[in-house]
């Protein structure tokens, strides 16, 4: 899915990667019209360990100080009904949280 981000979440973003806001950034000698040389990692929620990062970087940035459901997770991830398989994939990593004791689930919500 493609997205974009607005240069205020820069700060919070490299933050919950434990990253420099410049390495959000193309290089100064970059192309910008082809970004051949902007190295782009890309995540995907279909992928555990991807996924295990990102609400990992988001428990990290205080996402979870205030108890979330897990319609809440999905929206703040974009991840709309038809994404089956992306939030069954949130959905058991946010279950192995809780089993190791990461988040704790209370009446159907999430904290940290």
């Amino acid at each position: 899915m493609d997205a974009v981000f607005n240069p205020i979440d820069f700060p919070s973003i490299a933050t919950a990667l434990d990253w420099e806001i410049h390495d959000l950034l193309p290089p100064d000698n970059s192309p910008y019209s082809d970004g051949t040389l902007v190295d782009k990692v890309v995540f995907s929620l279909s992928k555990p360990s991807d996924a295990e990062e990102v609400i990992m970087g988001m428990k990290d940035i205080g996402y979870f100080k205030k108890e979330k459901s897990l319609n809440d997770i999905f929206e703040h991830l974009y991840l709309t009904e038809n994404m089956a398989e992306k939030r069954k994939v949130i959905t058991e990593l946010l279950e192995k949280l809780v089993s190791n004791n990461v988040l704790e689930l209370n009446n159907g919500k999430y904290l940290a």
